[in-house]
Parts: structure tokens; sequence; C-alpha cells
């Protein structure tokens, strides 16, 4: 009995002398010899799981994402579990556009932006893949999928609902600045959308001028305020003032009101009827009027 007790022990020392040939310690840690990249690491003293291929943890537009519209403040950001820098990382949408990218020092995330604009109501798949660097003729091995879907184009005729018409304003429309404030003036719909930052605030019905006294289209600013001024032209009260142009001739403010208190042309918003500024209704011109303040850009078009 002691003799067989003796040849088990021989023979696990033996498998342990036969296992610690075949892999190499890295600190505390066997490392398998079967990947060449990960065992040399570590016979160069360096740690070896800087080498496993880092996971994506997180993608924005996230997976099946709609209405996406990317840019500069907006792009594709792609973050990993750990550092890529052992790596040749690939990027890749389709259909197919070429990609810019920044990462951050560490290596851990990256922002992409197409080189082209995006297609509108498009479908697209990022695929992300990798490549060891000892490996560069091989084809990347692909470890993420996932799809975003672009902003469609805004409808050819907006909605006879005016509340319908304000849920496609605030889909559809797009920040022309991406800094601070401003007002956007969509002719075409008769709706007042107002950003900041890039990013939607609200929307609000307007009237615009009248076939023949037009609103001008162009870039303005905010140049003076006034609760609620007296037009001597019009005779009329013109509360939440806000001129764009310099002769004030131009400008956005609530519903005129007569001395009486009557209010005109609520039921003529979302149609352009006015002398050329550009009316709100009741509520929506306070909030414009607090909103903004003097220099506030103002695009009409």
């Amino acid at each position: 009995m002691r003799i067989f007790f003796v040849l088990i022990l021989t023979l696990m020392l033996f498998s342990g002398m036969l296992l610690w040939w075949q892999a190499r310690p890295a600190g505390n840690v066997i490392v398998p010899r079967q990947d060449p990249l990960v065992y040399q690491s570590a016979l160069r003293g360096e740690d070896w799981r800087a080498f496993i291929v880092p996971e994506v943890i997180s993608v924005s537009p996230s997976d099946t994402m709609m209405d996406v519209v990317l840019g500069v403040e907006d792009p594709i950001r792609v973050r990993f579990s750990s550092s890529v820098k052992y790596f040749f990382v690939d990027f890749a949408l389709d259909p197919p556009v070429e990609l810019v990218f920044e990462n951050n020092p560490e290596k851990t995330e990256f922002s992409l932006l197409p080189q082209t604009p995006l297609q509108d109501g498009v479908t697209y798949t990022l695929t992300v893949g990798y490549r060891q660097r000892d490996r560069e003729a091989e084809a990347a091995m692909d470890i993420f999928h996932s799809t975003f879907t672009t902003l469609p184009s805004p409808p050819g005729t907006w909605s006879t609902d005016l509340q319908t018409r304000l849920v496609e304003a605030k889909r559809f429309t797009r920040p022309q600045r991406i800094s601070g404030k401003y007002i956007d003036i969509n002719l075409k719909s008769q709706v007042m959308t107002i950003f900041e930052e890039g990013s939607l605030v609200d929307a609000f019905v307007v009237s615009s001028g009248l076939a023949g006294m037009d609103t001008p289209k162009g870039e303005y600013t905010i140049h003076n305020k006034a609760l609620r001024p007296w037009s001597k032209r019009y005779l009329l009260y013109m509360p939440y003032w806000m001129a764009i142009t310099p002769d004030g001739k131009y400008g956005i403010h609530e519903l005129p009101e007569w001395p009486g208190g009557y209010k005109e042309g609520a039921n003529h918003l979302g149609r352009p009827v006015s002398h050329g500024c550009v009316r709100l209704g009741v509520g929506a011109a306070k909030t414009v009027y607090e909103w903004a303040s003097e220099g506030t850009m103002v695009i009409v078009h």
C-alpha cells in the first residue's frame, strides 16, 4: 500500500513539472503558451492582462436608437473595458462611410464622425473589430455590432393640426448653432423653435408676415426688449416685444392688443398674417421673452 501511494505522489510531481514546462509564470499567474503575444509579454515582464482583447462596454448612439443626428458635440462614442493600445482597432459603418476619430490618452474611449453627411432615414450598422499588432496581415476579428437610424427628412407638407405640427417641428428641426441660445423661425412650418447649446428647449406656433409684407429671411439678433410698448404706426400694444432689426421695423411679440384689451389673431397662429413681425400666442411670448436676452441670435428661414 505504501508503494502505491509513493507511485501516486511521483506521478503527481511529474505532471506538475510537465505543466510548468508548458507554461511560464507572469507574477503569480500561469500564462498559456498558446497565445504568442500574451506569452511573449509575460516573458518580458509585462502585465499579460493588457493583451486580453478589451470589450466594448458602451456605445452612443445606443443600439437601435432612432432619429440620430451626428455632430461634433454628438459623435459616435465607443468605450472599451480597458486600453486597446496593444491592438489595431477598426471601426466601420454599413452602408460604408469614411470615419475620422479621436481617442483619449488611455485609448479606452473613441469619438467617431463620418467625413461625409449620413443619409436621412437610413439604418447604419457600426462594427468594431481588432487585430493584434503582431498579426497585421490578418483580417480584423469583429467584437461588436450595433445599429442606429438617422433622422428622416422633414415632411414636404406640415400637418394642419397645430399640436401635431409642433411635434413634427421638435422632431425634425435641426439646430444651426451649437453654442449659446438661438431662436429658429421656420416660415414654411410657421413654427419657432428655441435651442440652447445645440439642444432643443421648446417650440411654438407663430404667425409671420403676410405675402407682400413677408418677414425677411436671414440671421439677426435681439436688439432691444420691452414688456408692452405702444406702436404709433398701428395704434396697438405689442406685448413682450423683441426687436430683431436695429431700426425696430421687425420683431417678435405677443398677439397685438387694442387699448381696450382685445387681442387680435389667436385663430391665425400657424399661418402668415402679420405685417412682417413674428407673432406668438399668449403665454408662449412671455416664455420666449424671459428666456431670451439682448444679443440672442435669431435665424429666419
